[in-house]
């Protein structure tokens, strides 16, 4: 029974790569919302909208921080608005 379940592995892991090369957005778009529809339904709207901000912000703030860009800058920028 274990060689059923590492031909299922494999030709899994070909399939996730072959669909990253050719349909990549399709692909990720198809994951997060099917993680966003999960989240729904077990927390609610309002929590995972909370979430997905979190999540957002939590990215900025990262991808800010690997580009070496000053993150004081950008806040002060966004948030002196007000």
């Amino acid at each position: 029974m274990s060689g059923f379940w590492l031909k299922i592995g494999e030709k899994s892991s070909y399939f996730l790569v072959w669909a990253m090369d050719n349909h990549p957005g399709k692909l990720i778009g198809t994951a997060i919302g099917f993680l966003l529809g999960l989240l729904m339904v077990t927390l609610g709207f309002w929590r995972t909208l909370v979430l997905a901000l979190f999540a957002v912000l939590g990215f900025v703030l990262g991808k800010r921080q690997d580009d070496h860009q000053d993150i004081t800058t950008w806040l002060e920028r966004n948030f002196n608005k007000f």
